[in-house]
C-alpha cells in the first residue's frame, strides 16, 4: 500500500466542508477551496492517500493565487464509495499480466479511476480543470489527459511515471515498507506507527510528531486497507503499461515535478515524461524523496501556478 505524504500545514478538515457527488455510479467525496467562478485545480491523490494528504496550506496557496482547489478521495478510500463487494484481489492471476498491457482480472483499472474524475467535474458543473496528479494520481490525471483532453487545461504530474515497465525498479527498502498493514487491530498509535515508517521511508523529512499527526488524520478519518490494496492493484497493472505514444500526442501545457532521491518512482521515469510529452517542463526538486516534506511546499505549489497560467 502507498500513502503519499504531504504533511504541512496540518489542519482540521472541518475548515473545508466535505461534499459529495455522483459521479461514474459511485459516490466520490470532495472539498473545495476558494471561489467556484475560479478556473479550477483538481487534484488527484495517490494510491491509499486519501483528500486529506493534499494539505490545507498548500490548498489555500493555490486558491490565494485565483484558483477554486478540489479535492477529493478516490473510490475505494478515505469517505467515497468503497468497493469491498469486488473482494480482495487474487494476486495470484494479477501477477502473469505485469508489464503484458493486456487486460488482466482486476476489481477495476486506473482508467476507471479516470472516468471517475472525468464524471466529477461533469457532476460539478465544471468544463475544464488544471489537473494534478501525484504518483498513481500522475497516472490517473495523464489518462484523464488523453481520453478525456477537452476537460483538461493544464497537467501537472508528480512523482509519476510515463507507464514504461523498463524504468528502474522502486528500492527493496520502499516497497518492503509498504507491505500488509497491521493485521488484526483497529489501535490507532499502531497503525500510525505503520504509516509513519511508510512516510520516513519514502523520504519525508518533517519531525516524527508532525507525521504522527497526519497519520492519526490518515487513521481516524476512514482506515480502509482493503481499497488501498485494490488501488494497488490496479496500479501494478496500469502503470506497467507504456503510455509514451499517447503522450507524445497531449497538446495542453504539462509540468512535470520530481525529487531527485524518490526511492519509489525513481527520478529517471519523471525525466522521462518530461522528455515525452512536447514542450513539458521539467522541476527537479533536490533532497525530494516520494513524499512531500513542508520546505517544499511553494516550490510545487509555484510551479503548478505557474502552468495553469501558461494556458491560453
Amino acid at each position: 500500500m502507498l500513502i503519499i505524504t504531504m504533511v504541512a500545514g496540518l489542519v482540521s478538515p472541518l475548515l473545508a466542508q466535505t461534499k459529495y457527488v455522483k459521479a461514474n455510479g459511485i459516490t466520490l467525496a470532495y472539498e473545495s477551496f476558494g471561489q467556484p467562478g475560479d478556473e479550477t485545480i483538481l487534484l488527484i491523490a495517490g494510491t491509499g492517500s486519501q483528500l486529506v494528504d493534499w494539505p490545507v496550506a498548500f490548498c489555500k496557496q493555490l486558491a490565494d493565487a485565483g484558483y477554486q482547489v478540489i479535492r477529493f478521495d478516490n473510490r475505494d478510500i478515505g469517505l467515497s464509495t468503497k468497493l469491498d463487494s469486488l473482494g480482495a484481489p487474487d494476486w495470484v492471476s494479477i501477477f502473469p499480466f505485469i508489464k503484458k498491457c493486456e487486460p488482466a482480472p482486476l476489481p477495476y483499472t486506473l482508467m476507471d479511476m479516470a472516468n471517475d474524475a472525468s464524471s466529477l467535474l461533469e457532476g460539478l458543473k465544471i468544463q475544464q480543470a488544471h489537473v494534478v496528479g501525484v504518483s498513481m494520481g500522475g497516472a490517473i490525471a495523464q489518462l484523464l489527459t488523453i481520453h478525456h483532453p477537452e476537460k483538461v487545461k493544464t497537467l501537472t504530474c508528480l512523482m509519476a511515471s510515463t507507464g514504461n515497465p523498463n524504468l528502474p525498479p522502486a528500492e527493496e527498502s520502499a516497497m518492503k515498507a509498504m507491505g500488509t498493514p497491521p493485521p488484526n487491530t483497529n489501535n490507532a498509535d499502531t497503525l500510525a506507527a505503520y504509516l509513519v515508517n511508510i512516510y520516513k521511508t519514502l523520504g519525508t523529512l518533517d519531525g516524527d510528531a508532525l507525521l504522527k499527526e497526519r497519520a492519526l488524520l490518515n487513521v481516524n478519518r476512514a482506515w480502509h486497507p482493503e481499497g488501498a490494496a485494490r488501488q494497488a492493484a490496479a496500479v501494478i497493472i496500469g502503470d506497467n503499461c507504456d503510455r509514451r505514444e499517447q503522450l507524445s500526442k497531449i497538446k495542453v501545457p504539462v509540468t512535470v515535478i520530481h525529487g531527485d532521491i524518490d526511492p519509489l518512482v525513481k527520478v529517471a521515469a519523471g525525466k522521462e515524461l518530461a522528455a515525452t510529452i512536447p514542450g513539458a517542463r521539467l522541476i527537479l526538486i533536490q533532497g525530494m524523496g516520494h513524499g512531500v516534506s513542508d520546505q517544499f511546499i511553494k516550490t510545487i505549489a509555484d510551479g503548478i501556478i505557474a502552468n495553469a497560467r501558461s494556458a491560453k
